[in-house]
């Protein structure tokens, strides 16, 4: 993405500028500058209080016994509604704060693992990844998972052994398959 979306200058031999890549000196103002710019932005909204505000509102009544300022992060912008989700209620509104903190640390994780790939092998990840080039091999693996999840399940993972068996229908699929191929 990098490699089509930025500037020539912005790149390190075709990798994306990051720590392990190393920065130009432009690269790092510009860095520096957005990473300023949203530390501003945050130091300057952090203790703001968003009771007024309707989700500010709900988040009153959930987290009045623990802090005066509401949720942290609320901007007051839900434009698809997802909040209520999991329930309308604070153990639901809660265990969503809880996944997108959870779903956010794997995205950290993530592109940590792509700058370090690319500076354990000097190559862009993309060059190195399935997922950036059309080939068969994924929508292979895709149609291998679907065709076999038809047919087997993982038993409970926090019971020992872990069993693989047929789902409902299963033994009746795989005979039907079986039937169809002689």
């Amino acid at each position: 993405m990098s490699e089509l979306l930025a500037p020539d200058w912005m790149l390190q031999n075709g990798c994306a500028p990051s720590v392990l890549n190393g920065v130009n000196p432009l690269s790092f103002l510009a860095i520096a500058g957005f990473l300023g710019a949203a530390g501003f932005f945050e130091f300057k909204t952090s203790l703001r209080s968003n009771v007024g505000t309707p989700m500010g509102k709900i988040h009153e009544k959930d987290m009045s016994a623990i802090w005066e300022f509401g949720v942290a992060g609320d901007y007051n912008w839900d434009p698809l509604n997802l909040y209520s989700a999991a329930g309308n209620d604070f153990k639901g509104r809660k265990g969503l704060r809880d996944v997108e903190i959870s779903h956010g640390r794997m995205a950290m994780l993530g592109i940590t693992y792509f700058a370090a790939w690319e500076a354990l092998t000097g190559n862009p990840i993309v060059e190195n990844s399935m997922f950036f080039h059309p080939n068969a091999l994924l929508p292979a693996l895709v149609a291998g998972y679907a065709a076999w999840s038809q047919v087997y399940e993982i038993g409970p993972l926090n019971e020992y052994p872990i069993q693989v068996k047929y789902t409902n229908e299963g033994e009746m699929k795989l005979k039907g398959v079986q039937n169809g191929i002689k």
